[in-house]
């Protein structure tokens, strides 16, 4: 009987794995401020602390094709040299080949970086940091409440200290271990992975959700993850054309905030 029992809290068990920018917040301002502060670094014409108001806005509107970071500061060079939208939608990968080449520094050295133009930022101005952020209404309320339930974790390609800084500043404050961020050194893929082999998880249900259309169908492609249950966040970075894409994949379900974390 008890092992009965057991079985069937296992069946019901839900571990919730969600992605940060895109999905909990918007941080494109943020990210593009600081891409300009670290592109000055690299490039002394870009004068000022703050980019051009137009350059900022093209940012923001350019965000879906950024997977990490450091990409930023490849990104707010191409809206600084004059690269038309259409270019750099279609051709950004390649695009930041060229310009890692062209700049001569290694993908670790950009990381650093971008990470150092951020800490000297918090270390100026945390308040002013903290405000470049919007958290998505309903979205981060439904996860606060969410954390009290289920063990959730936060998967991003973000540095750790930087979400647990704006997490910390709208009183959330997650177990150790529940952030996998860039310092972890593993893709999204393989710390699902890891999520699924834990003895404590067996026979829990597993949820992602993600507002890149692109890291979904690459875990998708992935057998060893095919009863993961996989979201995309609609609010978030991606474009009309990621949600038609979306809807053909029958493993993805589209979210809208209201659906937020209720599978």
């Amino acid at each position: 009987m008890l092992w009965q029992q057991t079985q069937a809290r296992r069946q019901s068990f839900r571990v919730f794995a969600v992605d940060f920018d895109g999905v909990l917040c918007d941080t494109a301002a943020e990210t593009g401020v600081t891409a300009w502060r670290a592109g000055a670094q690299l490039w002394p014409a870009w004068q000022g602390p703050e980019p051009p108001s137009e350059f900022l806005s093209r940012f923001q509107n350019l965000r879906p094709v950024l997977e990490t970071g450091y990409q930023a500061i490849f990104l707010m060079r191409l809206i600084y040299a004059g690269v038309d939208d259409k270019t750099i939608e279609r051709q950004f990968p390649q695009l930041c080949i060229r310009l890692l080449y062209e700049t001569a520094c290694s993908t670790a050295e950009l990381v650093h970086l971008f990470g150092q133009t951020r800490d000297t930022w918090i270390a100026h101005d945390l308040d002013d940091w903290l405000s470049r952020h919007a958290f998505y209404p309903q979205v981060i309320e439904t996860f606060a409440t969410r954390v009290k339930s289920d063990p959730v974790f936060i998967l991003t390609t973000k540095q750790e200290r930087f979400v647990t800084t704006l997490l910390h500043s709208r009183g959330i404050r997650l177990p150790g271990g529940h952030i996998f961020g860039l310092d972890a050194g593993k893709s999204k893929e393989e710390v699902l992975e890891q999520l699924s082999r834990r003895p404590l998880f067996d026979g829990a249900r597993l949820h992602f959700v993600e507002d890149r259309l692109q890291t979904l169908i690459r875990i998708v492609d992935r057998s060893t993850l095919r009863d993961v249950r996989l979201y995309l966040a609609d609010w978030g970075y991606n474009t009309r054309r990621d949600r038609e894409k979306a809807r053909s994949i029958p493993r993805i379900t589209i979210w809208k905030s209201e659906t937020f974390l209720e599978p």
